[in-house]
């Protein structure tokens, strides 16, 4: 008798807590939000591993990782990232104190590492020169500009090298036949050959594009002149050494951001406009001049490491041979590479 109510008692048990179809539905629904909600928060997680990285001005030079940065291919790969506008020169200094992680460079990555500095490029964005000679309608050659005032950047820059090599090449002495002042920026550039302190003036876009509106012309590129790489991804050694890992996702999402542009081009300089802060006219004009010299996958060949080389002994008058590994480490652009089946 005791066994049949416990039989009894049992059954009824089993049938009041016998799940229904609708509660295990609801049980699966609210077991997949709940790992949705932890792989989201997981991910969150990552992205927390914030960089900083140095850029000198809003210019198209800088593109690839503006795009990394606006598009989420840095989020994808775990990095929050922030651009900070800094002179170039401090930059250097605060790679060193861990105020920057990055920053996006060659000449001045290149002259600090060939001066001993522990400092590499990693890889390069920009494969060559974007800079126009701008002029007065009435100048026709080079040749023109002799005894006349040409506006630069800065002595001792990139843009100096180059002004330096094209009066060179068309039989003007620099100093002599032709004199240099700096002025700065685009702007101050535009400026200063409007108020007539140059007579002509070296830039890159929009430079162009504004002169241009203003009755000016271009009357030479840099490119015809000079092969030489204008933008790479710099790290310190130290970076390198503590957060290898981290360096190899930030490349991918560089290499990331350059194939957008390279396949994107509408979304890009839409990108572009709102983050230089200009009209899409003149977005597109600085786009279209910048495009064929963005690099396709960061690769650092001989020929153009040399080059950058070359051009930082050649400044800083040593004469001594320093190896390409000085200034470089193309391991883990190898190593990223691989793993997004580019080589």
């Amino acid at each position: 008798m005791v066994n049949a109510q416990e039989n009894f008692e049992r059954g009824k048990t089993q049938k009041m807590f016998r799940p229904s179809k609708s509660f295990l539905m609801r049980v699966v629904i609210l077991s997949c939000w709940v790992t949705s909600f932890v792989q989201c928060f997981a991910h969150e997680a990552l992205a927390q591993e914030k960089i900083r990285i140095g850029i000198s001005f809003l210019s198209p030079s800088f593109l690839p990782t503006v795009v990394a940065e606006k598009k989420g291919f840095y989020t994808k790969y775990g990095i929050a990232s922030e651009h900070v506008l800094i002179s170039l020169s401090v930059a250097m200094s605060a790679l060193g104190t861990g105020d920057l992680d990055y920053a996006c460079s060659v000449a001045q990555g290149v002259a600090a590492a060939i001066k001993g500095f522990p400092l590499k490029l990693v890889m390069i964005t920009q494969n060559n020169l974007v800079f126009a000679l701008v002029v007065r309608p009435e100048v026709q050659k080079v040749a023109d500009l002799k005894g006349k005032t040409v506006g630069i950047s800065y002595l001792g820059s990139t843009m100096h090298l180059v002004a330096d090599t094209i009066f060179r090449h068309h039989g003007l002495v620099p100093g002599k036949d032709v004199n240099f002042l700096s002025a700065g920026d685009n702007q101050g550039r535009l400026l200063a050959l409007e108020a007539g302190r140059v007579d002509a003036s070296f830039g890159d876009p929009p430079f162009n594009i504004w002169a241009d509106k203003r009755g000016y012309k271009v009357l030479v590129w840099a490119h015809d002149y000079i092969t030489l790489p204008q933008t790479s991804i710099l790290v310190t050694d130290k970076k390198i050494q503590q957060s290898r890992d981290q360096v190899k996702r930030v490349i991918k999402g560089t290499i990331e951001g350059l194939r957008f542009i390279k396949e994107r081009r509408e979304e890009s300089i839409d990108i572009l406009a709102r983050w230089s802060k200009v009209d899409r006219e003149t977005a597109t004009g600085m786009f279209e001049s910048f495009f064929p010299a963005y690099s396709s996958d960061g690769t650092m060949t001989d020929e153009i490491l040399k080059a950058a080389l070359e051009d930082a002994l050649r400044r800083a008058k040593i004469e001594k041979s320093i190896p390409i590994n000085q200034i470089a480490d193309r391991t883990i652009l190898a190593e990223a590479q691989k793993e997004l089946g580019i080589k």
